[in-house]
């Protein structure tokens, strides 16, 4: 990890000294294995042409993961995440072949909080994947709610450097910087994301706005967006909305300011409603989502989703959802689940995608 003038980067790491007072005396430590693994069989319509398959992770992400704790006395514990996806279909590693490719960190928590450092998530994914009443699965709000990440499709950061206050009176913050790395040095602050959010979480509320932004390679501009969210649990059932506001002048341009196939435009909003109810065992989950791209191409989508959940254990959980895209004009978005986009939708067409599976956690 190599840092190139980065006064943020060093701010926090000094911060460090002072939030932490180790204490010599060694206590207990722990490890232990953890994953989902998810399958599915799932037919897509593109509008011209339609796809049976099965797939590796509907509902959720196929993952193998190892995570571990040390007490260091006085308050102060050590810790680390190692997550890495996989495909259940044929078994490749996700994440473009990383080895850890969902998230690899290591950390120290005290009565002042904790510092990270490794590859995680972008601030506004710790806002949303609490609310998305599809569980980032069939129809995941990710598809059109930025996570604040450097591209649209991984959700993650690396080089992340991460606050994390102790939650005071149902509030709590995460501030991040992730320096850009360059190839070559660069006097100016070339591909750097920084990101916060700020959570209030209290009984059956839960409240989060972010704030993110990536700079170009050259420093001159960056993709940035606000976001919102807000959830209420009633009990038997519980409402959503997701609301986000959003610049993408880091990667697109005037002459091409938004791409037919890709969400995230020059300038977009993107909005969500949604809620859960419980059916017996089981829950009924729906969103509909709308993508307002604001630029004078107007590539606008409208969405719909909704799965059904029932658990055959507390471990254990067979799902059949269905989600359904309008694009309008020339646009060509696609749905999504939780491990794949489904591209290839003919210009303007409506696109669809059904699936039945199940998950297994351990």
């Amino acid at each position: 990890m190599q840092f190139h003038r980065s006064r943020p980067a060093a701010g926090l790491i000094c911060a460090a000294g002072f939030l932490f007072q180790a204490v010599p005396a060694q206590a207990s430590s722990s490890q232990n294995i953890y994953g989902i693994v998810d399958a599915c069989v799932a037919r897509s319509d593109l509008g011209a042409a339609s796809r049976s398959m099965l797939n590796g992770g509907c509902l959720s992400g196929s993952r193998l993961g190892f995570r571990g704790t040390e007490d260091l006395g006085g308050s102060l514990r050590a810790y680390f995440t190692l997550e890495m996806g996989f495909n259940t279909d044929d078994g490749a590693i996700g994440q473009g072949g990383r080895a850890f490719g969902r998230k690899a960190l290591v950390g120290l928590r005290g009565t002042a909080g904790a510092i990270e450092m490794g590859r995680d998530y972008g601030t506004t994914f710790y806002v949303v994947q609490p609310v998305d009443p599809m569980g980032l699965g069939i129809g995941t709000a990710s598809s059109t709610i930025w996570s604040g990440a450097p591209t649209t499709t991984s959700g993650r950061v690396n080089n992340s450097l991460v606050y994390l206050s102790p939650s005071y009176a149902g509030f709590s913050m995460r501030a991040q910087i992730a320096p850009g790395e360059q190839s070559s040095p660069h006097a100016k602050r070339g591909a750097d994301a920084k990101g916060f959010n700020l959570i209030y979480r209290q009984g059956a509320a839960f409240v989060g706005l972010s704030h993110t932004r990536v700079s170009n390679t050259t420093d001159n501009n960056d993709d940035r967006a606000t976001t919102l969210v807000a959830k209420y649990d009633f009990g038997r059932f519980s409402l959503v909305g997701i609301a986000q506001d959003g610049a993408w002048k880091g990667s697109r341009t005037l002459a091409a300011p938004s791409n037919p196939s890709s969400f995230f435009s020059r300038n977009y909003r993107s909005y969500l409603l949604g809620g859960s109810v419980k059916a017996g065992i089981g829950s009924i989950n729906a969103s509909f989502k709308r993508y307002d791209d604001r630029t004078s191409a107007n590539f606008d989508a409208d969405q719909w989703s909704i799965n059904y959940l029932h658990p055959l254990s507390r471990r254990t959980t067979v799902y059949a959802g269905y989600s359904r895209l309008s694009n309008k004009r020339l646009s060509s978005y696609g749905v999504s689940d939780a491990s794949t986009a489904y591209s290839g939708v003919t210009p303007g067409a409506s696109t669809s995608f059904l699936a039945v599976g199940m998950r297994h956690a351990f």
